[in-house]
């Protein structure tokens, strides 16, 4: 994939917990809100994720934020959708057995200050929702799981 950050692009291709940024092998370790290079560790969080395939998202790496945009992924059909930051469910716009679109707006997490939208990265089926309007979630918390 292509991905650019504040204006500059990286080639970038992940292979389990080995990173290439334009064909050089980074040994990095993976979790939900982190990543560690080396000895270095970047705590990350997305504020405001783009829509669509080329829109930026605002992204917080250890207090600095950065501007960061997709030009060329390819997504998995996901089963699940998870928090992608800790706070408040606000409200949920789907329910089981519903549709929804690509792209559609399932959820608003509540973090910070700021509502931050859960959009489904495809279009599917809903099989259950998982979070509660008004509920405290976590990062990585399932919200919604399709079939």
């Amino acid at each position: 994939m292509k991905l650019q950050v504040n204006g500059t692009t990286y080639d970038i291709d992940i292979i389990g917990q080995k990173i290439m940024v334009d064909d050089t092998e980074l040994a990095a370790k993976v979790e939900d809100d982190e990543i560690t290079f080396g000895e270095n560790t970047f705590y990350l969080d997305f504020v405001q994720e783009g829509g669509e395939e080329g829109q930026a998202s605002l992204m917080i790496v250890n207090g600095m934020t950065y501007l960061i945009s997709k030009s060329s992924f390819g997504y998995k059909q996901l089963k699940d959708i998870k928090a992608p930051i800790s706070g408040k469910v606000k409200d949920i716009f789907a329910e089981a057995g519903g549709k929804v679109k690509e792209g559609q707006t399932i959820a608003i997490v509540e973090a910070m200050k700021m509502e931050i939208q859960i959009k489904s990265p495809s279009a599917g089926t809903v099989k259950e929702i998982k979070a509660c309007k008004d509920q405290p979630i976590k990062t990585g918390d399932i919200v919604v799981t399709f079939e």
